[in-house]
């Protein structure tokens, strides 16, 4: 069994999601890189995608390191159902790149956690094995 590659955090608003990965990164000695979902939509078209790209890309440059998408069903709502995305590029620019990330040829761990208090709106390519492999609800 392969090791998971990354953890959803989901629950309330103030139960610590955000600081529980911090603090994850600061017990585990490895680089911590954030990056709020929210953020990336205010972007000018385009501009969100590359941001998301650079954020994966400093990850990979500091492993091994944790990435931080807080927030992350501002980018990965569902694309069926009432609250689907009108613009699905930022969520296939993350798919791709959580499927890029991990330790390929003896190359240092990124390991992703994402944070939400609407697990429900997510994608559900985001929940399948390789993106968010686990799953922990803070309450």
């Amino acid at each position: 069994m392969a090791p998971p590659r990354g953890l959803l955090l989901y629950g309330p608003p103030g139960t610590g999601k955000t600081l529980l990965a911090r603090s994850l990164a600061a017990n585990l000695g490895v680089h911590f890189v954030p990056l709020a979902g929210g953020e990336l939509l205010t972007q000018n078209m385009g501009e969100g995608e590359l941001q998301l790209a650079e954020a994966f890309e400093e990850a990979r440059r500091l492993a091994p390191s944790i990435l931080l998408l807080d927030e992350v069903d501002a980018i990965g709502t569902s694309r069926s159902g009432p609250d689907a995305a009108a613009d699905g590029r930022l969520l296939a620019s993350l798919l791709s790149l959580m499927d890029g990330v991990g330790a390929a040829d003896g190359a240092a761990p990124v390991f992703v956690v994402g944070t939400t208090n609407r697990p429900e709106a997510l994608d559900p390519a985001l929940r399948r094995p390789g993106r968010f492999d686990r799953e922990v609800h803070m309450g």
